[in-house]
């Protein structure tokens, strides 16, 4: 029985949710087979390792039914049974780690159902002021609105005052409005965000064809010339979309002052959120080239510092991406007393399986922008390649790294290496593919024109000039300034 699902869930439960679990079980309520109890406790007592022998059916049967046969359809049934129970008490444990909103709009529909006006008119007016006073923006707020004025259109229907429910009607589709917008902007910005990173596309996109649709610049405009309720939130969100999907320094900027300036409107969390976005957006106007954006996505880590929300999207953790975008950003600027503080107060704050990988890494970098070659070399061999943007890192550093040092055999094998996984991984997008193609193709033609004597010159103006046409390589700054070096040498 070791293999089957019941004990699979039961073998994951912290030792406080088995406490709760018994609980569960043993309560009439929601369980009445005294068979059920008995089972559970014979596995209960071999939690959490799960001793496959001493959980096989048939001796699982035994201990319940000493004086029976072994009866498998029995067996099954009551496995199937437990099976049901456990889902259940999943359920409802996650029901109970709802959010106390969502508890209380439950609860309020009840009150009505049964018709307790006094207790559902109170209960109502503490939630209705709780959310409206709300001073920090909860990502739930509008859909808890909504809810609240469609319960509030129930109540009055069922009692005979559709007279009075227009009000609640119109505000149920303004909350509705403004969550749709929200949500609406936040799949947006999260489907580019596929296809870009991860070249994932879509034959149909509906999502793309309402904000095609949608002149979300009138709605806004409407909603600030109204005096309507959280039409500055609302605005940040435009200005996030604008940012993440439009493009250009004006609204990105605009989008960045529009956080600052709104920043104590937004929960922790949606705050956390927001900042995020602004980060992938300036590490997209630094992959396209625009002038100084280091220094912007630069001062977006400073605000994830700032704000505390750096570890928040990610369970308390930093994410392996954050944690190199982090390296990468400062130490192209130079930064780097700036980063090794950051490395040694931020590193315990990772996955603990990714930790020593992560560090390696970290500390490769700046060993190679160091020039401490042997250093770099060393640390980033022991980078765990899985991830394919890590493993992207270490071969295209490895790579410079050999040339530098002359080591040609061993810098063509890292490239032939390079380009196989660049083109056999799928979640490659096409244009971090390309990129990286151009600087392997660069790179081979040096080491060509090396060893290929009088014509080593001609390899290398031809390389060069290409080199020049391409809008986007990488390490394109390394490449150019090694083939005016290699060129310097051969006249």
């Amino acid at each position: 029985m070791k293999t089957s699902k019941a004990v699979q869930i039961i073998s994951v439960l912290s030792e406080c949710e088995l406490k709760e679990l018994d609980n569960f079980i043993n309560s009439p309520y929601f369980n009445s087979n005294s068979n059920i109890i008995r089972l559970f406790g014979l596995l209960k007592k071999q939690y959490p390792g799960f001793d496959g022998a001493k959980i096989e059916k048939e001796l699982l049967f035994n201990k319940l039914f000493p004086l029976k046969p072994y009866n498998e359809q029995i067996m099954k049934n009551l496995s199937s049974e437990l099976l049901q129970l456990l889902l259940e008490f999943l359920a409802i444990n996650k029901y109970r780690s709802r959010n106390a909103n969502d508890k209380e709009l439950d609860i309020l529909s009840e009150l009505n159902t049964k018709r307790l006006d006094n207790i559902f008119q109170s209960r109502l007016k503490k939630l209705e002021k709780d959310l409206l006073d709300t001073t920090h923006m909860i990502h739930p707020l509008f859909f808890h609105l909504h809810k609240l004025e469609t319960i509030k259109t129930q109540y009055l229907l069922s009692r005979d005052k559709q007279k009075y429910a227009a009000d609640n009607v119109m505000k149920a589709g303004d909350y509705l409005i403004y969550f749709f917008i929200t949500e609406l902007t936040r799949i947006a910005i999260d489907l580019n965000a596929n296809m870009t990173s991860f070249n994932i596309q879509h034959k149909t996109d509906l999502v793309q064809e309402v904000l095609d649709k949608l002149d979300f610049a009138h709605l806004l405009e409407y909603l600030k010339m109204n005096n309507y309720p959280y039409s500055e939130m609302i605005e940040v969100y435009y200005h996030r979309l604008n940012a993440m999907l439009v493009g250009s320094g004006e609204n990105y900027h605009r989008y960045r002052q529009s956080i600052i300036d709104n920043a104590g409107r937004f929960s922790i969390y949606e705050l956390a959120s927001l900042i995020e976005s602004l980060h992938n957006i300036a590490i997209q106007r630094v992959n396209d080239g625009v002038e100084n954006a280091i220094w912007d996505e630069f001062e977006v880590v400073k605000m994830k510092l700032e704000y505390g929300t750096i570890t928040l999207r990610t369970g308390g953790v930093i994410s392996l991406l954050n944690f190199r975008n982090v390296i990468f950003t400062t130490v192209r600027l130079k930064q780097l007393d700036w980063v090794e503080e950051f490395i040694e107060k931020y590193i315990d704050l990772v996955n603990k399986e990714s930790k020593e990988s992560i560090y390696n890494h970290a500390r490769g970098i700046i060993a190679y922008v160091k020039k401490d070659y042997d250093t770099a070399i060393k640390l980033l061999s022991n980078v765990d390649l899985e991830n394919p943007f890590y493993a992207s890192d270490v071969k295209t550093h490895l790579a410079i790294m050999y040339f530098e040092q002359g080591h040609y055999d061993p810098c063509a094998s890292v490239l032939d290496s390079f380009r196989h996984m660049l083109t056999s991984r799928e979640e490659f997008s096409a244009i971090f593919r390309e990129v990286n193609i151009r600087f392997i193709n660069t790179v081979t033609s040096y080491i060509r024109a090396i060893t290929s004597g009088n014509k080593g010159s001609e390899i290398l103006l031809k390389t060069k000039e290409k080199l020049l046409s391409y809008p986007m390589v990488n390490h394109k700054g390394w490449l150019l300034n090694k083939a005016d070096q290699l060129l310097a040498k051969c006249e």
